[in-house]
């Protein structure tokens, strides 16, 4: 039988990812979602979410890893648990990264961009001030579709043609 905490941390984990997706898919402020998020399972072993931007022609998206904690929010930082080889493993993804730190008493939502001149180290602690409220949503669905407009999905040339 699994011992109390580990069956706290999964549940605290679930909830926290529900509401990561409650708040990528708030539409309150908008007309509609900005953001079509896809759960792909605890099998993956670094991104737990494929999200597409909505509102765009072409397939716009970025991945993500969900960090929940109960533990009590600092005044400048959310303190979160990840690995050295969560950050390395977001870099080599092609596209747009980012860790998602949720407090699951609050429900609050605070996000970080692993990027090219990303340390190599675990993220332990993520800014108060990147809590993805209604403004900040939209600064992220801008974010990634400029990623995308200067940057080209498909390679110009192969092998095998």
């Amino acid at each position: 039988m699994a011992s109390r905490k580990a069956l706290l941390r999964d549940v605290i984990g679930s909830r926290g990812e529900n509401q990561l997706e409650l708040c990528l898919t708030n539409y309150e402020p908008y007309d509609s979602p900005l953001f079509n998020p896809g759960f792909l399972g605890d099998k993956w072993p670094v991104v737990d979410y494929y999200v597409e931007i909505l509102g765009s022609r072409r397939k716009l998206f970025f991945f993500a890893q969900a960090k929940a904690t109960a533990k009590p929010l600092g005044p400048t930082h959310i303190r979160i648990s990840s690995k050295r080889s969560d950050v390395r493993g977001l870099m080599k993804i092609p596209g747009p990264t980012y860790m998602f730190a949720i407090h699951e008493p609050t429900g609050r939502v605070f996000v970080q961009c692993v990027h090219s001149r990303t340390p190599v180290k675990a993220i332990t602690r993520i800014a108060v001030t990147n809590e993805l409220t209604p403004p900040r949503l939209k600064d992220l669905h801008d974010e990634v579709k400029l990623f995308w407009q200067t940057n080209t999905f498909k390679p110009a040339t192969s092998g095998f043609l």
